[in-house]
């Protein structure tokens, strides 16, 4: 029996910079990736989807990024550490 391979955690993505450089080839849309890196998303290199450095939650449907930043972090998971700020991981740029 052959098991999937789970893909590697993405440790570079701690980084910011590194962050926002994956946004590189988003698809151009009214999403600003600077916004986005700097609230601990990536570009997943997979249509529009961005996820988390540090609780993995993925995130896709966008008309505007207005529409997360008025509504609060509702894009990360609730034990996010990184939202909650008790994440120690992150480097800002």
């Amino acid at each position: 029996m052959v098991l999937p391979i789970a893909p590697p955690i993405r440790t570079d993505m701690r980084l910011e910079i590194n962050r926002f450089i994956s946004f590189e080839t988003f698809p151009p849309n009214n999403v600003s990736g600077l916004r986005l890196a700097k609230d601990g998303f990536f570009y997943t290199c997979c249509a529009e989807i961005v996820k988390c450095f540090c609780c993995r939650r993925s995130y896709s449907q966008w008309h505007t990024d207005d529409v997360m930043f008025r509504t609060g972090c509702f894009m990360h998971a609730p034990n996010c550490t990184f939202m909650l700020g008790t994440d120690c991981s992150n480097v800002p740029m």
